[in-house]
């Protein structure tokens, strides 16, 4: 007998990958003398990013598959 099995797009390494990314490109234009205005853009960048896909979420369209709960 085939059961069906639920695809998801979640991947637990991850949780991991992405804070390590982020912390090393942080570190990375710490150390290369990058302007004020520079960090500050892609601060705010990087906090548009985070906005949108929460108001996509909450807002219902987000894809199913991506969901972690």
């Amino acid at each position: 007998m085939v059961q069906n099995q639920v695809v998801t797009l979640y991947d637990p390494a991850m949780d991991m990958i992405i804070p390590l990314l982020i912390g090393m490109t942080l570190i990375w234009l710490i150390g290369r003398g990058t302007p004020w205005n520079a960090k500050l853009v892609t601060l705010a960048v990087t906090l548009l990013i985070i906005v949108l896909i929460v108001a996509l979420e909450r807002g219902g369209y987000w894809p199913q598959a991506f969901h972690r709960r």
